[in-house]
């Protein structure tokens, strides 16, 4: 189960970070993936405190008690570094800390530090412009390495070279946007241990709440999103044997408010509320999950 804990951690930890804002509607979303790059040599510094928070059991999608009491509090602190080589292509590294905590009835344990450190790249394949509206879309990639310590408890690391491909979408327009983006995540294998291959999907509407019309350009604005984030994660196995008590499914309802005063610094915060969790077997759930963080763009 602590398996599992951490699984939702650092696919959390590990999603790819973009750009501040830019000259149309709004800022890139908060959790879901944006097609829109940097600019020619753009780099920019995404620090986020995420904090995900587990206290209920489930067996399948109903919540069940639970005899030993079991708590899970984690604290995520993902710094990202992305820079765009060519207008098209953007590469970047992310290193997340974590401190968690478990609870039971048993006593506690925590760790702190490093977690796994990924490396990713997005690549622009279509881009449909026109007044006031764009409409684009870029395929990208990921590779996650173990340099968290797996053997802590709980655990920082998986232990396991992770690889995963995706696509990302966006239409948008003079105040709304529309975004989207799917991934497939390859889990590797570590002393045997197999954890399952994970699909994550998300959807976001975004929309400026102020200034409804721009008077003068660059100028702060208020962006306000709602966004669906949702996770299929496959059984994990050992030695090939598949474990009944893992893999599932969940689905979040996100709204998060963003102020960007001005193009190259924005700051962002957001509440996960999971509407949908349906586990293999028996497995904590989720309670919630905050975030808070800001994007500074350089070039």
């Amino acid at each position: 189960m602590m398996k599992s804990a951490r699984i939702r951690i650092l696919v959390l930890a590990t999603c790819l970070i973009s750009a501040p804002g830019q000259a149309l509607s709004q800022g890139p979303p908060i959790h879901t993936d944006t097609p829109i790059l940097l600019g020619l040599e753009g780099k920019a510094v995404t620090a986020r405190a995420v904090w995900v928070r587990k206290s209920k059991l489930y067996r399948d999608a109903t919540v069940i008690g639970d005899p030993l009491q079991r708590e899970v509090t984690a604290w995520t602190f993902p710094v990202a570094v992305p820079y765009n080589i060519t207008s098209d292509l953007l590469v970047g590294t992310m290193a997340p800390f974590v401190q968690v905590e478990a609870r039971s009835i048993a006593g506690t344990n925590d760790s702190f530090g490093l977690s796994d450190i990924s490396l990713f790249a997005k690549y622009l394949v279509v881009q449909i412009d026109a007044l006031q509206e764009t409409f684009r879309v870029t395929v990208k990639g990921n590779i996650k390495f173990p340099t968290g310590s797996k053997n802590r408890t709980p655990a920082l690391g998986t232990g396991t070279v992770d690889y995963s491909l995706g696509t990302v979408g966006a239409w948008i327009g003079e105040r709304f946007g529309i975004y989207g983006d799917a991934s497939y995540t390859f889990k590797g294998t570590s002393e045997g241990y197999k954890f399952g291959n994970a699909i994550i999907y998300n959807l976001a509407l975004g929309f400026r709440a102020f200034p409804a019309v721009y008077e003068t350009y660059p100028t702060s604005q208020w962006n306000l999103y709602l966004e669906l984030n949702g996770m299929h994660t496959a059984k994990d196995k050992v030695n090939s044997q598949t474990l009944l008590d893992t893999g599932g499914n969940i689905l979040f309802l996100s709204p998060g408010i963003q102020y960007i005063p001005s193009r190259y610094f924005l700051l962002e915060a957001s509440i996960q509320i999971p509407i949908y969790q349906h586990y293999n077997g028996i497995q904590p759930g989720t309670d919630a999950i905050g975030l808070i963080g800001g994007r500074a763009l350089f070039f």
